[in-house]
């Protein structure tokens, strides 16, 4: 049952780093430097680790896993901004 709903929950939120190369843009950066920087970012971002598991389950696991994707989604962006990227319109 927990597996289906950490499915349900990957499944809800999406992707959280989209490294494709094409969502962030630096002035005189090819794409394969924004990839490499991207995938040293959320390298860096995902050494910050998860939030405890609090075995309680149900809707109060399906936020926690909200949450924490939403920190890592700051770190990540964090992290590429500190780099000097600009968010790609």
């Amino acid at each position: 049952m927990r597996l289906v709903l950490v499915a349900a929950t990957v499944l809800l939120l999406g992707c959280a780093l989209d490294l494709s190369g094409s969502s962030w843009k630096k002035s005189g950066a090819m794409v394969q430097q924004v990839t490499a920087d991207e995938m040293k970012c959320a390298r860096q971002t995902y050494e910050i680790g998860y939030a405890p598991d609090l075995v309680v389950g149900g809707l109060l696991d399906v936020l926690r896993l909200a949450v924490n994707e939403a920190r890592l989604q700051r770190a990540f962006r964090s992290c590429m901004t500190r780099t000097g990227y600009a968010r790609a319109r």
